[in-house]
């Protein structure tokens, strides 16, 4: 069990309505949000739940702060939060409603599920706040997804019990936060998301913007702050170096590892390295780093322990898990609290009774001078599995391989591997394109990258 300092200041989430009511949870638009404001809006959507027997509700917000009031809401009526993104058709069996705020929402493929615009709710407060508060939480578990890089996303569980742990593991590993605002690139439907956009704010009792914030130049307007901000190694790549340094007390990055020379770039661009984070969508956080030489070491948080035997993937041992976990990473041991992280562990698949590495595969791809990244995936057709490989074009060749129409240039790709791939490890489908589709959070998923074959074009 995680020890956090004794002098913590750490809320529960069942215990944010009892905060002082003028206290500010968010700004939208630059205007204040209060526990008051929240109050309201989690006790209108309670009473609108419970004319409904429905138990898995997709949790589905445009907005951080309806957020936080639908995850409440949801919890206080005994259902179960669903994070999912409902335009993704194929994930639509978990769940039986929807809680949304997208005014722009068409229910046109949702006959079937009850919906809930939290926009359109009267306000007719059936059950009074000090009801509501006093009952406490009827349910306590969400349902989150892995990210869905190599397949399908697959469903996950998460305990409050589990989230409000995982905020005391980061303050026991990193001390208290003295920050005076939260500032997030990313989702809050996601697990680094809930936790770093979410979670640590509202434990910690910190502000933080609803909007999502990209671009560099949007942090000015908070640059008389003390700034956290919570992003991805696809927003720091592209910083520009040649704009003014704006101070940030902290960077959090994950969804993939930076380079010495991103690392150092952010730096630049927000006079401090960012603070890494290694986990995953199974077991929250494991490791963190700041590059403050090339190739530092990860260090674990506190508690947490990685087992490596031979010829055996990775075990993690973690207060936030009940049971180890294997990892999908090769991890070279430096001592007992840091280590190396080696790449992937190999994506192995059958075809045609063929074992088949996906990694080998990409790798051979990615080091042709055409290619800026690559991704193969499986895809089935006529009941049998085949390989799609999705090419972003180097800017190099893009200009010249145009003048191929989709037949000349799969060809040409087929002719540039033939001394390296065999028959069945060559892609049977390509997809060119500019570049590739990636979501809130840095990261290709495989919906998105199986979307891109559904098209009509040729193969």
């Amino acid at each position: 069990m995680v020890n956090t300092s004794k002098n913590t200041t750490l809320i529960s989430l069942s215990k944010q309505l009892l905060r002082p009511e003028h206290e500010i949870v968010a700004f939208r638009n630059n205007q204040p949000l209060t526990i008051g404001d929240l109050k309201k809006q989690v006790l209108n959507i309670n009473n609108v739940l419970n004319n409904y027997s429905n138990m898995r509700w997709a949790l589905y917000m445009q907005d951080s702060f309806n957020f936080i009031a639908g995850l409440l809401a949801l919890f206080y009526s005994g259902k179960q939060p669903i994070l999912i993104n409902p335009h993704h058709k194929e994930m639509k069996h978990h769940y039986d409603g929807l809680l949304i705020d997208d005014i722009k929402f068409t229910n046109q493929y949702f006959s079937s599920k009850q919906i809930i615009d939290i926009n359109k709710i009267d306000i007719n407060n059936i059950i009074t706040e000090k009801q509501l508060i006093e009952s406490g939480f009827k349910h306590q578990t969400l349902t989150l997804f892995t990210s869905g890089s190599t397949g399908m996303p697959k469903p996950i569980e998460k305990s409050v019990s589990q989230l409000e742990l995982e905020i005391g593991v980061l303050e026991a590993g990193w001390g208290k936060f003295e920050n005076n605002l939260f500032i997030a690139s990313v989702s809050h439907e996601h697990m680094y998301g809930l936790t770093f956009k979410i979670m640590l704010p509202l434990s910690c009792k910190i502000p933080f913007i609803c909007e999502p914030i990209l671009y560099q130049e949007q942090l000015t307007t908070y640059s008389h702050k003390k700034i956290i901000y919570i992003t991805t190694p696809s927003i720091i790549k592209n910083l520009d170096d040649k704009l003014p340094t704006i101070n940030c007390d902290k960077i959090i990055s994950s969804g993939g590892k930076l380079t010495y020379e991103e690392a150092l770039l952010c730096g630049k661009s927000y006079g401090v390295l960012p603070d890494e984070i290694y986990g995953s969508s199974e077991t929250g956080i494991i490791a963190t780093r700041q590059q403050i030489q090339a190739d530092t070491p990860w260090k674990l948080f506190p508690s947490m322990h990685i087992e490596c035997k031979k010829s055996k993937p990775p075990l993690l041992f973690s207060p936030l898990l009940t049971q180890p976990e294997q990892l999908n990473d090769e991890i070279k041991v430096v001592d007992e609290s840091h280590f190396h992280l080696n790449g992937r562990i190999d994506k192995i698949i059958k075809i045609s009774e063929n074992r088949v590495s996906l990694v080998f595969i990409e790798k051979q791809l990615n080091q042709l001078d055409e290619v800026a990244q690559a991704i193969v995936i499986p895809l089935e057709q006529n009941n049998r599995t085949i390989l799609g490989a999705v090419i972003e074009l180097s800017s190099l060749y893009k200009q010249s391989l145009k003048q191929y129409n989709h037949f000349e240039l799969t060809q040409y790709f087929r002719l540039l591997l033939k001394d390296t791939l065999s028959l069945i490890e060559t892609p049977k489908k390509w997809r060119f394109i500019d570049s590739l589709p990636k979501n809130s959070q840095g990261k290709c998923t495989y919906i998105d990258l199986k979307k891109l074959f559904d098209t009509q074009q040729k193969q």
